[in-house]
């Protein structure tokens, strides 16, 4: 027996080592298009707009640019539909501390479509490469610092800031934490780069990490990472289901990120027994540095372009697009046809996102070079004076009005819900989960368990599950539900909480064997997190059940491989149960069993 496990071990080491010359190769091939020189000279707004290509009935407008904003990095919308653009005079600078990099508030005042006020919200940042509004204040990605900045005197200007997490590191400019984004589940998500190497310590904990998805929650402060892999990931996406996407630099583009899932990186060593996950993309759209994606779902635009990824192509100069197929528990990707061209080197894509008019934005650091390695080659290096914000409006849709939803009642939120625009689904979501009102719980319980449209009942279930942790009556229906992605969601919540009631862990252990391939991933991530469940037998039956799913697998061997360290008998005793003939997935994952189980006894 322990000869064939050795032999087992030889031909696994084998295998890795092959593959990972083969990985070493790929990626010394692919590599990001360098500029041999720059461009011509800069365009007017004006005639940047005249060059671009749209599709029919489209046309491009500006919002803002220069002088108004410069540099700008990262863009968010708050409940009033202000715009908040973060704006960087220090890149590519590597050191820490204090800089000249600023926050601004963009306000259109007379809802003509042009920006015609700006406030300097904040000062002194250096490279502030995510931003997002909500809980009162302000998060800033500014490392090594994660911030929460508030204006406690309402003069919109920060006059409080919190470091709520630190220890991201400053190695690549290029790929320092970003895209801070809210999840469907409340917390706050945010990606760092293959080569940005960070060490955070947090409550106890260390967490030394590059390239990665990690999120915070908002109330508790609790930081975790969500996945790792991939490249320099910039920009995350959520479907209407909640699933996560991001797009990543030089390897491929798209990318469908799920908890504790380990994905292919770019460059630098996996952890032992990693079992990378690829992309969801066998196609790729022209050259390879991607730079913000967005989930996008408005009625302002005409139904074959809703429901589709849209990505910054830095090096392409242009928008891409991609639809979505289900493909078990996971994605597949398909090119479309590329929503915009710029026709212009300069026009480097950095964010992409939904307004209150439902219209796309797109906010562009336009500037001579993609990468600070070309720039530095040319005595005129970086451009520091140029940005602009278009949106992309389909004939003549209609202006944004005026809004305040941080005004409205909680009764009115609940009817933004259903919103034909994403822009007022996802604030009125977030408020209500911010305010955790009990007058509406019972009615947003109802919204989910009724036969409202999809999208709203997502949206309702979501705001409470942001709220905190799910009344266990409700979350039991949840795991009851005929509709798959309830169930799924009522696992989901349940790993969040941790501690859940009798009833509902019992029913969680029952549903690795479901017929939904959504619900039985949830199932994998879940065993580990939900105290008072044996991970064990749960994992070892999700993996039985999931047939030919591309993902499960993998996602259980990363939640299995660690208990093999202290309960590798207890696991070779439940393999005897199965029939390896009858059960692929097992068999399959036994070569891997050996050699973990190996390097225990070693």
């Amino acid at each position: 027996m322990i000869r064939s496990l050795r032999l087992l071990a030889y031909m696994n080491v084998a295998v890795m080592v092959t593959a990972s010359v083969a990985f070493v190769a790929q990626a010394d091939e692919v590599i990001p298009r360098g500029q041999s020189k720059p461009p011509g000279p800069a365009l007017s707004p004006a005639d940047a707009i005249a060059k671009m290509t749209v599709p029919d009935g489209f046309s491009v407008e500006l919002v803002a640019a220069e002088p108004d904003i410069m540099n700008p990095v990262a863009m968010t919308f708050d409940e009033k539909g202000r715009i908040w653009v973060t704006e960087s005079f220090e890149y590519p600078r590597s050191e820490p501390g204090p800089g000249r990099d600023r926050i601004k508030v963009l306000e259109d005042t007379d809802q003509d479509g042009r920006v015609d006020k700006v406030t300097v919200f904040a000062e002194g940042l250096n490279i502030p490469s995510g931003i997002a509004v909500g809980h009162g204040g302000v998060w800033v990605a500014n490392a090594p610092d994660i911030l929460f900045m508030q204006d406690t005197d309402g003069d919109l200007k920060a006059d409080k800031t919190e470091v709520v997490v630190t220890g991201f590191g400053r190695t690549d400019t290029h790929e320092l934490p970003n895209s801070l984004t809210w999840g469907p589940d409340g917390w706050l998500y945010g990606l760092n780069g293959v080569f940005n190497h960070s060490h955070v310590k947090y409550r106890g904990k260390e967490y030394q990490f590059t390239c990665a998805m990690f999120r915070i929650h908002p109330r508790t402060r609790d930081f975790e990472l969500f996945c790792e892999g991939t490249s320099n990931p910039w920009g995350i996406a959520f479907d209407s289901l909640g699933s996560a996407f991001v797009s990543a630099c030089v390897i491929d583009h798209l990318w469908h990120l799920t908890e504790s899932g380990y994905y292919h990186r770019q460059g630098g060593p996996y952890p032992p027994f990693t079992w990378k996950i690829e992309s969801i993309v066998d196609h790729k759209h022209q050259q390879a540095a991607y730079c913000g994606i967005h989930y996008f779902d408005s009625d302002a635009y005409p139904a074959e372009y809703r429901d589709r990824l849209y990505m910054g192509n830095i090096h392409g100069n242009g928008i891409n697009v991609d639809s979505l197929e289900r493909n078990g528990s996971t994605y597949r990707g398909h090119g479309q046809p590329d929503f915009l061209s710029a026709n212009d080197a300069w026009f480097m894509p950095v964010v992409q996102k939904t307004g209150p008019d439902g219209c796309l934005y797109v906010l562009d650091w336009y500037d001579r070079y993609h990468c600070y390695q070309d720039a530095r080659r040319d005595p005129e290096g970086i451009d520091r004076g140029h940005g602009r914000l278009y949106r992309i409006r389909y004939k003549n849709s209609p202006r944004a009005e005026a809004i305040d939803l941080a005004a409205e009642s909680s009764e009115q939120l609940v009817k933004r819900l259903a919103s034909p625009n994403v822009f007022y689904r996802d604030i009125a979501q977030r408020l209500l989960s911010e305010r955790n009102d009990p007058a509406v719980r019972e009615s947003l319980q109802q919204l989910v368990l009724s036969d409202a449209n999809p999208k709203t009942q997502m949206h309702a279930l979501w705001a409470l599950v942001g709220a905190g942790p799910l009344d266990a009556g409700f979350n039991l229906e949840l795991l009851n539900s005929g509709d798959p992605s309830l169930r799924a969601w009522g696992v989901r919540a349940a790993g969040n909480a941790g501690q859940v009631s009798d009833a509902v862990r019992e029913k969680i252990t029952s549903l690795a064997t479901d017929e939904s391939a959504d619900v039985q991933l949830q199932v994998a991530i879940a065993a580990r997190k939900i105290q008072g469940v044996d991970p064990l037998p749960l994992l070892v039956q999700t993996l039985v059940a999931c047939g030919d799913d591309p993902l499960i697998p993998h996602i259980v061997w990363q939640n299995l491989h660690p208990l093999l360290e202290s309960q590798s008998a207890d696991f070779l005793k439940l393999v005897k149960q199965y029939d390896l003939k009858a059960t692929p997935n097992l068999a399959k994952l036994m070569p891997r069993v050996t050699e973990r189980i190996l390097a225990v006894k070693k």
